[in-house]
């Protein structure tokens, strides 16, 4: 995948490089969030299960809010608000990395990264809207490669510092912050020929609403599954016996398989998978396998063979959701769809961690897996009901496109 094309933006490109440099800070500390509460705070797993789910609860409320004032104010702008709150709350843990600030920090971030994520997504639409979902493939190729390179030296970083994890978190969103203020101008950035009462009307009103329930009550509960792999993963591990670098290790395959996997991944596309929802249905059956695969105590290449699969399943369905709510969203509201998916996202976050952590403490790692597998079937009915509705909404849209002609 070639990111120089002529046929880029060059606030895309921008965008995306500063992506990957949030994405190599953001991982040396992601995956490590619950463990480092556990044994260096001593706080219980329930306790950072509900931290977890705390700070998913106020980034909720925060992706319906960014995405509203992505369309009343420019995506931008909400952007750039959001990072000097991610390097502020995510610096002062660096400074101060006791339970009394880390509560407020991490619950903080949480909201900064709300203000971030839901605007850059709106942003990447608005700028290059032509570009449909390579925009959006592209940030997540790129997120990930930072992921492959933040998680391999993570571990290693954390033996000799936790203190040290958060403060290159702090520099990596402090340098987005600032590629995005001089790389990224409004001039770049078309506004909506929308008035403001407009942008306003409920979004009940929308003929594309229903399909948008569908499709975040399904991306809901895939995060439900998914986040079990950062929230308990670490620690059943550890439980079992295998180092902390071994862990990082599968986060670091994780952003190596959605790298090099592209090519296969876009065969599937084009051959067995042509709409998103072929994608879903695909996704989630192979996100079902791989978590069938934890439910046993295996050796260690079963962990590895668990992480191939999940990634094949999150590569063809974590990209595919911002873009099928970006086709469903009118002039005007591609903030607040955006907004409605992450808040999804951000309440699988939430109930994830928090079911995750008294599972596990009441009934170990293999009731946490039968949670997970619970959350998939769930998540398959809704992308079912999704394939359902989205048919009589592209029936809609051809409708209106006669009548237009």
């Amino acid at each position: 995948m070639k990111l120089m094309r002529s046929d880029i933006p060059r606030a895309i490109i921008v965008l995306i490089i500063g992506g990957f440099i949030q994405s190599v800070g953001n991982s040396l500390m992601w995956p490590l969030n619950s463990l480092f509460m556990h044994t260096v705070l001593g706080r219980t797993l329930t306790e950072a299960g509900t931290l977890l789910a705390l700070q998913s609860a106020v980034a909720l409320l925060g992706q319906f809010m960014s995405g509203f004032l992505a369309d009343r104010f420019g995506p931008r702008k909400v952007m750039i608000i959001g990072l000097v709150g991610a390097v502020l709350s995510v610096g002062a843990i660096g400074i101060f990395p006791v339970w009394s600030v880390y509560i407020p920090g991490f619950i903080l971030f949480g909201l900064a990264q709300s203000f971030i994520f839901v605007p850059l997504y709106a942003l990447i639409h608005t700028v290059w809207p032509e570009g449909g979902r390579r925009g959006f493939n592209l940030l997540y190729v790129f997120n990930n490669a930072g992921v492959a390179v933040g998680t391999a030296v993570g571990g290693m970083i954390a033996q000799v510092s936790f203190r040290l994890i958060f403060s290159l978190n702090a520099a990596a969103f402090l340098i987005y912050l600032l590629i995005v203020v001089i790389g990224v101008s409004e001039r770049s950035v078309p506004l909506p020929l929308i008035p403001p009462k407009q942008q306003t009307e409920r979004l009940t009103k929308d003929k594309g609403f229903k399909v948008l329930l569908a499709l975040g009550g399904g991306i809901f509960f895939t995060w439900g599954a998914y986040i079990q792999l950062v929230a308990i993963l670490p620690v059943v591990m550890n439980q079992l016996g295998f180092p902390l670098f071994s862990y990082s290790v599968l986060w670091t395959l994780n952003g190596v398989f959605i790298v090099t996997l592209q090519p296969i991944i876009n065969w599937v596309i084009h051959t067995w998978a042509q709409t998103f929802k072929k994608q879903f249905y695909l996704a989630t059956i192979l996100l079902t396998i791989g978590f069938v695969i934890l439910l046993g105590k295996l050796p260690y290449i079963s962990y590895i063979i668990a992480m191939l699969i999940i990634t094949l399943g999150e590569m063809l369905i974590l990209p595919a959701v911002p873009a099928a709510a970006a086709q469903l969203a009118p002039q005007g509201k591609k903030g607040a769809y955006q907004g409605i998916i992450g808040g999804a996202t951000s309440g699988g976050r939430m109930i994830g961690p928090l079911l995750g952590g008294m599972m596990y403490d009441f009934g170990g790692g293999s009731s946490v897996w039968g949670l997970a597998l619970t959350f998939m079937g769930a998540a398959m009915v809704m992308f079912f009901i999704y394939g359902k509705v989205v048919q009589g909404f592209h029936l809609f849209q051809q409708t209106q496109q006669t009548e237009m002609t």
